[in-house]
């Protein structure tokens, strides 16, 4: 996993499907106790548009590789950029 210069904690990132409320699958080395850093829906267009939805979402608690949108934001044909730091 890659780190930032200066930043003593591993990153991640992925760029995954959007969809309905609830949980989604995001690939790398997501795992419960991680902090999510953001969310971005990021829409198709002329330029593309992105919209901040960090606060819709978070690490499961109990499945690794997985965020949930615990505020029912439905995310279908768009994108969604998801950033976090490892626990460690």
């Amino acid at each position: 996993m890659p780190t930032i210069t200066g930043f003593a904690t591993p990153v991640g990132c992925a760029l995954i499907n959007g969809g309905v409320a609830g949980e989604h699958k995001v690939p790398g080395n997501l795992k419960p106790g991680d902090a999510l850093l953001s969310v971005e829906h990021i829409s198709a267009g002329s330029p593309p548009t992105r919209v901040d939805r960090t606060a819709e979402f978070i690490v499961s608690a109990t499945k690794a590789g997985v965020v949930s949108n615990v505020a029912g934001t439905n995310t279908t044909g768009g994108w969604l950029h998801v950033t976090w730091a490892k626990a460690e």
